[in-house]
């Protein structure tokens, strides 16, 4: 029994080692200033770099519920695996700040829902694509995974109650940022503060003892300084994995896409964030095959619940610092009109949650919502379908809360 034993932790040593390895390459070209690789390379290696961080982050984060509350240890890995998308965005804002000191000084004038330069709406369109992009890919995903594996419903009762409420409120706040055309920064501050809270409530709710297996296993039996090594270890060399990683990574993917002619609007909506959100979505899938669905729902929204307060904050707070001054993020009106897609999409999933019990039919109705609107692009057609996700989510509250009171007569 003990050789068993023995074997299985050597095994789970070994699978740790192999995969820190796969983010050697790209620290080591990052260190060496490498140039001239092709973007199909880049791709690759890069590529590989973020899955192996991703299954390190899943790892660390399950073997950290033993010191901390699940939430906390979720949130804290949905912030680390989001790192590209905040590497991208960084990127953006900073180009955007640029641009409107340029415009600011040719006379341009900013008003809320008029014209603003293209380096602005790259940005507005890069963080309301990856929201969308992770609730109907991401989401759906860990659904139809869990339900392909169980054939059964995926059951919330007593998981997600912070997360959904934050979910909510961002959510809430989304719509106004739609209807003041501009996030101002006054919902900038409040948005950073909104997930600083979040964070704070979820470190104070007490550990519960998780169910380990693998790696996770492993880490989790260590005595107490030696696990918390380990898992603190696992998380700073994933990030810097995942931080070296993104940028290279996106833009080896754009210019890929850029070669073959893709849009550019595609590319900044969907493609770069399809690759900035690869580790979330990797790690949400791997906590499904591992029978872990909740959790691996649980790291989506708090991701969502990380872009819609934090991400946009950060975007208005570098904007302004590239800009020189505290300045509020002009939105025309398609980037407006984005916003409120991306607010209706939330809705949707929210009344999903709020089932707690969620089965294929939902995985199935976000991704194919998700895929059929991919095609249109133009603001009519964007508000068409902010109609569509909210008859959506007013139809399925309905029928929920009719359900709710069926149940409730005959208990």
């Amino acid at each position: 029994m003990n050789l068993k034993i023995n074997n299985s932790k050597m095994s789970s040593w070994l699978t740790i080692s192999l995969f820190m390895l796969l983010g050697i390459p790209t620290l080591m070209i990052s260190l060496a200033n490498v140039s001239g690789l092709t973007p199909v390379i880049s791709v690759l290696i890069f590529g590989i770099g973020i899955v192996g961080a991703a299954f390190l982050i899943t790892w660390a984060a399950e073997a950290a519920q033993v010191d901390v509350s699940a939430s906390f240890a979720i949130a804290i890995l949905a912030l680390i695996a989001i790192l590209p998308e905040y590497a991208v965005e960084a990127v953006l804002s900073w180009e955007a700040g640029q641009a409107y000191i340029q415009a600011i000084n040719s006379g341009w004038v900013f008003e809320a829902g008029s014209k603003v330069p293209p380096e602005m709406e790259r940005v507005a369109a890069n963080v309301t694509g990856a929201n969308r992009l992770l609730i109907g890919l991401g989401w759906a995903a860990v659904i139809l995974i869990y339900w392909i594996k169980r054939r059964k419903p995926l059951d919330l009762n007593g998981s997600m109650g912070l997360e959904i409420t934050m979910l909510i409120i961002a959510t809430a706040v989304t719509f106004i940022i739609f209807y003041m055309q501009q996030v101002h920064i006054v919902i900038g501050f409040a948005l950073i503060a909104l997930y600083l809270i979040y964070l704070y409530i979820s470190s104070t709710r007490e550990p519960e003892e998780p169910e380990l297996m693998g790696p996770s296993l492993t880490i989790g039996t260590q005595s107490k300084w030696v696990r918390r090594s380990i898992v603190l270890s696992l998380f700073v060399y994933s990030a810097i994995v995942i931080v070296v990683a993104a940028e290279p990574f996106v833009h080896s993917l754009v210019e890929s896409g850029t070669a073959l002619g893709i849009d550019e609007f595609v590319l900044i909506q969907w493609i770069a964030p399809l690759a900035s959100e690869s580790p979330e979505i990797i790690i949400a899938i791997l906590f499904s095959l591992r029978s872990n669905p909740i959790a691996g729902l649980t790291a989506l929204v708090s991701s969502e619940v990380n872009q819609l307060t934090l991400l946009v904050g950060s975007m208005m707070g570098i904007f302004s610092l590239s800009a020189g001054t505290l300045v509020s993020f002009t939105l025309n009106e398609m980037q407006s009109v984005e916003f409120l897609l991306t607010a209706a999409v939330s809705v949707l999933a929210i009344v999903l949650l709020l089932s707690k019990k969620i089965d294929w039919k939902a995985g199935v109705i976000l991704l194919v919502l998700f895929i059929v609107h991919l095609p249109f692009t133009d603001i009519e057609s964007r508000r068409y379908f902010v109609y569509i996700y909210l008859t959506f989510a007013v139809v399925i509250g309905i029928f929920q809360l009719y359900k709710w009171k069926i149940d409730s007569s005959v208990d």
